[in-house]
């Protein structure tokens, strides 16, 4: 089944004392789209993250990010010794002041603006974090698929209940065709025996016949029907295929062209109102698939 381009998926993981949290978020877009938020150092794995998600996302603005958490050695992070010495030496000098004992313990301190600071780790302890990250990844990718499939499936289902709908609307305009070729054939037989009698006219059953040819030349719509038919088969079919999204977007365009080219061959009120209603199921489905894989 057609597969939703928005959705959500969550993972955090913890190996040798390294926790790894990776959120990926998607929304539509015609093309793949990838960005990753990441602090200085792990930039270095968006080419094979973009490689790993392209195997399950074709399109899709794929938003993630990623955030380690652990060592601080592995993660780059170091004590700023000279601002601690700095805090430490005013803090006792102070204590001594107003006669308060000086603080024997540092882990306080640790918690003051500038004291842990994050640098860039070196590529090897990068390179070490890449199989929890792979694994990370691939659990919140999983969890990402499988809430894209759940609304896939709503969306399916109700883009194949529009094209149900259509497809009743077509059959009806169909049958209509031959009851509007009747009454317009009445109404003009109506006005020729009027301007007959008014005006004494010679008017021939040929004549007439040609006249009614020509009306129904002009109002012929049986090829954009079975065009319309076709593309609702077509429409059907593709929904149950992985990733239709841009054969769909073709074929719903080409449904609303079939739609108004009817509307604008037909005077008749009762094929008017139905191409109103068949332009607005299309349109319905239309919107839906801005939002398929």
């Amino acid at each position: 089944m057609a597969l939703s381009m928005t959705g959500f998926g969550e993972s955090i993981q913890t190996q040798a004392g390294i926790t790894c949290r990776i959120e990926l978020r998607t929304v539509n877009n015609r093309h793949f789209k990838f960005s990753l938020k990441a602090r200085d150092g792990f930039g270095r794995f968006e080419s094979r993250i973009e490689t790993t998600l392209r195997e399950s996302i074709r399109r899709g603005t794929v938003q993630m990010s990623l955030d380690l958490n652990g060592s601080g050695e592995l993660l780059g992070r170091r004590i700023d010794t000279d601002r601690l010495s700095a805090h430490l030496k005013q803090i006792q000098e102070f204590s001594k002041s107003h006669g308060l004992s000086a603080p024997d313990r540092v882990e306080g301190l640790l918690a003051l603006p500038g004291i842990v600071q994050d640098a860039e780790p070196s590529n090897d302890m990068v390179e070490s974090t890449w199989e929890l990250v792979r694994c990370t990844l691939e659990e919140a990718t999983a969890k990402l698929q499988s809430m894209r499939r759940v609304e896939g499936n709503a969306m399916t289902r109700e883009m194949l209940a529009g094209c149900a709908a259509a497809d009743q609307i077509v059959s009806q305009i169909a049958a209509r065709g031959p009851e509007m070729l009747e009454e317009h054939r009445r109404r003009l037989t109506e006005r020729v025996s009027r301007i007959v009698q008014e005006h004494r006219v010679i008017l021939t059953d040929a004549d007439l016949a040609r006249e009614i040819a020509m009306v129904a030349d002009r109002t012929d719509v049986s090829e954009e029907l079975v065009r319309l038919g076709s593309h609702l088969r077509q429409f059907e079919e593709r929904l149950r295929e992985d990733s239709p999204g841009r054969a769909l977007e073709f074929l719903s365009q080409e449904l609303a062209r079939e739609a108004n080219t009817i509307g604008s061959k037909s005077s008749d009120v009762a094929i008017a109102t139905l191409v109103v209603d068949l332009k607005t199921q299309i349109e319905r489905v239309r919107e839906l698939v801005q939002n398929v894989e």
